[in-house]
Formats: C-alpha cells, structure tokens, sequence
C-alpha cells in the first residue's frame, strides 16, 4: 500500500475486498439473488416489525451488559447523573457494530471509552474480558446444543449434510491422484509451501511488533504487577456482585434468543415456517460457523453462512433462505450502520472516547 493512503483507507481494505467478493458471488448467483429479493419485497410487514422489535430489544440488553462488566465504583463515579452515563452506553453499542467494518476498530474505541470513564489501561482490558467471557461461556453451550439437534432437524427436512458421499468423492479424487502422482506431489508441495511461507511471514511480523514495543517481557510486565492485581481484585469484585451479575449473565443468555426470535421471524416473512426451536438451531450453528469466513463485521460471511444454513440444515430452496438472510442482517444489522455512524460523531464530539 502507497504511504500516501490514510490509515484508515487501509484499514477499511479487507471490508472492501469482502464486499467485492459478495458483490461477486451475487453476480454469479443472480437468479438466485433475483428470487430472494422478489421474495423479500413481498415479505410479510407484519413479522417483519416483529423482527424489528427484536432487534431494538438487543439495544438496552447490550447496554446493560456493559454495565455489568465495568466495576462498579467506575460506572458509580463516572458522572453525578446516571442518566448520562447510561446515554453514553447506549451511544456506544449503537456505534460498536458499525465501527466493526473497520479492523480492531471496535475494540479500540471501546477500551477508549473505558479508559476516559475513569478505568486504568488494565482494568478496561479485563471489563472487555469479562465480557467476552461472559458471552461465550452463554453461547459456547447454546451452540453445543444446536450441533446436538441438528441431525434431527437435517433428517425432518430431508437435507443432505455437506458430507453426504464424503467416501465416494475421497475415493474417486484418490482415483485421479494415483493417475497423475507428480502432478499430485507438485501440487502438494506447492500447497505446503505455501501454508509454511504464510507461518514464518506470521511469526516474523509478531516479532517485529513485540520487538518495538521491547520485547515479550516490557509488553506483559508493562503496567506492571501491583496494577494487574488491583484490576484483577476490581473484576472479581465486579463478577460476583448480586447487581452486575445478574446484568451482566441474564443479558448474555437473552441476546443469543432475541437473534434467534429475529430470524424466526424473518423466515416467517418470507414464507418458511420454521419452527422456534428449529431456527435455534440455525442460528446458533451459522454463529459457530461464521468465523471460518472471517470478514470485518461479519460483512459478507454472515449473510453467506446463515443461508448455507437454512438450506443445508433447514431444506429451504436457495431464494427463500437467501432472502431469510439478506432480510435477518438488514434488521439486525445494516440498517443499524447509519446511526451507529451518527453515534461515534456523538461521542467523539463529547469527547467520551
């Protein structure tokens, strides 16, 4: 990249690479694409606003799910009005999923946010950890459930899982490399060529960054430990308080459910009745699949991986489950971009991150 570019065109790079690539995949797959949005225009309004009061309903869970992973000495003292401090969350989740677009963008304004609340460097670090933790020690059994159910769903729908004849592909692809063995090993050798220059080009830009930043050592040890125990006494204190807890723990289990009430409802929209319990499963299998098409925001790989999953799992035809996905991330997300934008100029502007 020129060095002339801002860094922040450079940032939005691999947003803007993904979205070519789904403006692609669209192109090729246009009937497909022609389908759902014929079918989406005619959407239900109905189970649409139902989506929609879903989806506002996430609004005040991820803000009270913030609230309970900040101390609550910081969150106390932060201003003499709460009702200001909860408008300043409120700004914040609303401008998180927008600000997803850009790499790390999220995360470094939510740890400014935290910072200019009152919270050390460290302890900013462990209320986002505890966050995390919360949300995936939620959707890790959410998840393992779903995985658990879907082979009864596959088999009440008649879809075939993306494995069926796994053993007569492996053999017949065994067939033509034993037919061409140097063109098999040259490939091969290419492949794994390829895969170790990625690992070492990793391991030595890792370097290069611990490096300037004076080593492993300086960057673990660099707040020091008598501030990493005062963080790590704050959080505890924090996790185990009735109050936060409850905030903290019952928002994280609603939030996964009010995605999967949006998507029911979607589905509904558009013609599929699928039941709650059988969306469940959708969802919560394309959340854990949605990583391995890993795009900024999710942009691109959510859309991709849910109507995979709704036409895999579920049985539906491409145009419905296309439509089911392009209609879910509308609501839940892309139409959330413009006031997430305007609620980082609010903030910016006040000089809260």
């Amino acid at each position: 990249m020129a060095p002339g570019v801002p860094a922040a065109l450079r940032k939005l790079l691999p947003t803007v690479l993904c979205t070519a690539v789904v403006l692609g995949a669209a192109l090729w797959q246009h009937r497909v694409v022609a389908v759902s949005a014929h079918a989406l225009a005619g959407a239900d309004w109905r189970w649409l606003v139902v989506a929609g009061v879903a989806t506002i309903a996430l609004w005040p869970c991820s803000v009270w799910m913030m609230r309970g992973s900040i101390p609550a000495h910081t969150s106390a003292a932060e201003t003499s009005a709460p009702q200001t401090s909860a408008r300043k969350l409120f700004a914040l989740q609303l401008a998180l999923p927008a600000l997803g677009l850009v790499p790390t963008a999220s995360v470094l304004v939510r740890l400014r946010f935290l910072r200019r609340a009152g919270l050390t460097h460290t302890a900013a670090i462990a209320s986002m950890t505890l966050f995390g933790f919360a949300a995936g020690m939620v959707r890790i059994p959410m998840i393992a459930i779903a995985a658990v159910a879907m082979p009864r769903l596959m088999n009440h729908s008649g879809a075939r899982p993306p494995w069926h004849g796994l053993a007569a592909r492996s053999e017949a692809a065994l067939r033509v490399a034993g037919g061409h063995p140097w063109l098999t090993a040259g490939l091969g050798g290419a492949a794994f060529a390829i895969l170790l220059a990625l690992i070492v080009l990793g391991v030595i830009m890792v370097r290069h960054k611990v490096a300037a930043r004076g080593g492993w050592r300086q960057l673990l040890l660099r707040h020091g430990p008598a501030e990493a125990r005062s963080a790590l006494k704050s959080l505890t204190t924090t996790a185990v308080r009735p109050g936060h807890a409850a905030l903290l723990w019952l928002c994280a289990v609603a939030e996964p459910l009010l995605m999967v009430v949006a998507l029911w409802a979607v589905l509904h929209a558009v013609g599929a009745n699928l039941s709650l319990a059988d969306t469940f499963v959708v969802q919560l299998v394309t959340v854990a699949l949605a990583p391995l098409l890993p795009t900024p925001g999710g942009a691109g790989s959510r859309e991709l991986t849910i109507a995979a999953g709704l036409t895999a799992v579920a049985g539906l035809t491409g145009g419905v489950a296309v439509a089911a996905a392009l209609g879910f991330r509308l609501i839940t997300f892309w139409c959330q971009v413009p006031l997430g934008l305007a609620s980082f100029a609010y903030l910016s502007h006040r000089r809260h991150i």
